[in-house]
């Protein structure tokens, strides 16, 4: 029988992964379009209206979806100068530490850009831009981004890793 703590690691990595692509298929995106902006505006003089608003917000996407997945594969810079001088046990109560301390982070990031999103959605919020934008688009990175990146901390927090273990 599968513990609650496997199966709740693996949706929540099956999870983090397809953000982790969602955010590479963002990141090809943005390249192309800005790539266009750049032929259209230097060789045929005619600069697009949309690419600036676009690549705005496909800067947050990259920042905020993949990053639970950045932390499950432990991608992210870390400074481990002192911690690499502590015993396993400071160790493993220190990273226990530090992921609780994620959790609660990003449940209250999420917790407001959900609140963020919902009063965007609420009021019909808009960018007073070319496009018009609806703001609740924007805003939903952040409730999804924090909210599977504290899973992940929550993951972290509740296993052990074979490296602490000795």
């Amino acid at each position: 029988m599968k513990t609650r703590e496997y199966m709740l690691s693996t949706g929540v990595d099956g999870l983090s992964r397809i953000l982790c692509f969602s955010g590479q298929l963002a990141l090809a995106a943005m390249v192309v379009t800005i790539c266009y902006d750049v032929v259209m505006r230097y060789i045929f003089a005619a600069p697009t209206l949309w690419s600036l608003e676009v690549n705005t917000f496909l800067v947050v996407f990259i920042t905020l979806i993949p990053a639970g997945d950045v932390l499950r594969t432990d991608s992210h810079l870390r400074i481990t100068f002192f911690l690499d001088k502590m015993p396993p046990g400071v160790k493993n109560w220190y990273n226990k530490l530090i992921a609780g301390c994620g959790v609660a982070f990003c449940a209250f990031m999420a917790w407001k850009g959900y609140q963020m999103a919902m009063q965007a959605f609420r009021y019909n919020e808009r960018l007073s831009t070319s496009l018009g934008t609806p703001l609740v688009i924007p805003y939903l990175f952040i409730p999804i981004g924090f909210g599977v990146l504290g899973l992940q901390f929550l993951i972290k927090g509740i296993t052990r890793h074979p490296a602490e273990q000795k």
